[in-house]
């Protein structure tokens, strides 16, 4: 009887064919596994600290409603011999805590002697299935800690002034002298500037109208006398140029005939110093005409040496 023409044969194949049709069926019904885990890292050495720096990435890759992952393992290791260390970003929990297909980060350091750091990783995702991944940074050479350089000569900072006014090279205007006196029947105002000092310019323009000009070097005393009476006044105008600007401030001169005078025989010997500070203009000509002289002083520029 020849079987491969026979009913039994014929059945036997159709058997086998559907046997293989169901299985088909079965792999093409069975769940997708396309789940891994990446572990991805760059390094560079960090001169201003002499260690290595390591930028670590894990990825727990996987397809459409698989959400979350977690480690169930851990390993840091660095160096020969091996050392153990942590990332925190990097935990073992009982949730699933951290999201699939993103990365996350992490940034490790090494001191600079060692030649190499290792990441492993056990991820279980939450459709269950468990994966592995590692990866080494090998570090080429030392990471050595970069000295500040020396500022060279032509950078170098330039000492800080000196501001003893012991040593100046050059000095702040000596203070003028007013020159004040009063007699029963004239008034004097002028001014004395020592060597050290600054020009200074009077303008006078009396009650009467009457106006003169006076310019005081350094070195001079000059002053200008007017002949007064009760009600007569002057106005004077203290001006210094410093740098090519002019600063001035102006004064006005009550004339107070002197306590001799009032015999009424006119003349008398003139009042001054000391005693024309008690008078009421004398003090105003000593206190403008210092003002005068500090107000131009304090914007002139002074410069001290080491």
């Amino acid at each position: 009887m020849n079987l491969s023409q026979s009913p039994l044969r014929r059945l036997a194949g159709l058997a086998a064919g559907a046997v293989l049709g169901l299985a088909g069926v079965a792999v093409a019904a069975s769940p997708a596994y396309a789940t891994d885990a990446v572990i991805g890292k760059a390094s560079y050495c960090d001169k201003a600290t002499g260690e290595w720096v390591v930028d670590w990435t894990v990825k727990g890759n996987a397809p459409d409603g698989v959400e979350k992952f977690r480690f169930t393992e851990v390993k840091s290791e660095v160096g020969f011999p091996v050392k153990a260390t942590t990332l925190p970003e990097y935990t073992v929990t009982e949730d699933f805590k951290y999201s699939t297909n993103e990365d996350i980060k992490a940034q490790q350091r090494v001191a600079g002697d060692k030649n190499f750091a290792r990441l492993s990783v056990k991820v279980l995702f939450d459709n269950k299935h468990p994966v592995e991944a590692s990866n080494t940074e090998n570090f080429d050479g030392t990471c050595k800690k970069e000295s500040q350089p020396s500022p060279s000569p032509s950078t170098s900072a330039s000492p800080a002034p000196s501001q003893s006014p012991s040593t100046p090279a050059e000095e702040i205007p000596g203070d003028a002298e007013p020159i004040f006196e009063l007699t029963c029947d004239t008034m004097t105002f002028g001014l004395s500037i020592p060597e050290n000092g600054i020009t200074i310019d009077l303008h006078y323009k009396t009650s009467k109208g009457e106006e003169r000009d006076v310019s005081i070097a350094p070195g001079e005393s000059k002053s200008e006398t007017f002949s007064a009476t009760e009600g007569f006044s002057v106005d004077v105008t203290v001006s210094a140029t410093e740098d090519g600007e002019t600063y001035s401030e102006t004064l006005t001169l009550d004339y107070e005939q002197p306590a001799d005078c009032e015999d009424g025989n006119g003349g008398g010997l003139p009042v001054t110093g000391a005693a024309a500070g008690g008078v009421a203009g004398g003090a105003a000509a000593l206190l403008v005409a210092g003002g005068a002289l500090f107000f131009v002083a304090r914007r002139r520029k002074v410069k001290f040496t080491a």
